[in-house]
């Protein structure tokens, strides 16, 4: 027997993690593998949306575990999709795409993705959200599409982004002050 090898290396048992300024907890660092894909654990609140956004590097991969998502991949007029508990939704790289929680319950997903740009951005949340997105087409090759945000607000009844915890009125304000500033760098 190998006693260079411990369970604490291979296990990541219910409730281990690392915590993230988002939504999403880090299960599974990309480095644990290669460097070929981190693993991570969200939660969708009812009525939240995920920012639409696309990567130029990293494929995806959602496992919803307990519940069901909207999904919209192509844009506003790509395709639009429900997924529920045991679905996995493929996201690959170069492709617009955002969810949303039109539920009254919590979702629980998994979230794989490819190489550690995902990862890194997650991880730039603990400078602040706001720090975040205005870095994201830079240091992540990330591109957030804020401007469909308020739209897919009204048109789905919903009441926040992910990992924001801003009242409505104020996640308006803030997204027109932001797209105003920085909307034409991001897309």
């Amino acid at each position: 027997m190998n006693n260079a090898l411990s369970v604490d290396q291979f296990l990541v048992s219910p409730g281990r993690g690392e915590a993230s300024n988002t939504h999403l907890q880090v299960k599974v660092r990309s480095a644990q593998l290669g460097g070929d894909f981190s693993i991570m654990q969200g939660v969708m609140e009812p009525g939240e949306l995920l920012c639409p956004h696309t990567h130029e590097r990293e494929d995806q991969c959602i496992f919803i575990i307990d519940g069901e998502l909207e999904f919209e991949l192509g844009g506003k007029d790509g395709l639009r999709f429900k997924a529920g508990t045991g679905s996995y939704i493929i996201k690959p790289r170069g492709i617009s795409h955002a969810f949303w929680n039109a539920t009254e319950t919590p979702v629980k997903y998994i979230e794989l993705s490819g190489q550690d740009g995902f990862e890194r951005w997650v991880a730039s949340h603990d400078e602040g959200n706001l720090k975040a997105a205005m870095n994201s087409k830079r240091d992540f090759a990330m591109h957030l599409h804020v401007e469909r945000v308020p739209s897919l607000l009204k048109e789905h009844g919903l009441k926040k982004l992910a990992g924001m915890d801003e009242p409505p009125a104020a996640v308006r304000g803030a997204l027109r002050t932001f797209i105003t500033a920085f909307g034409s760098s991001l897309s």
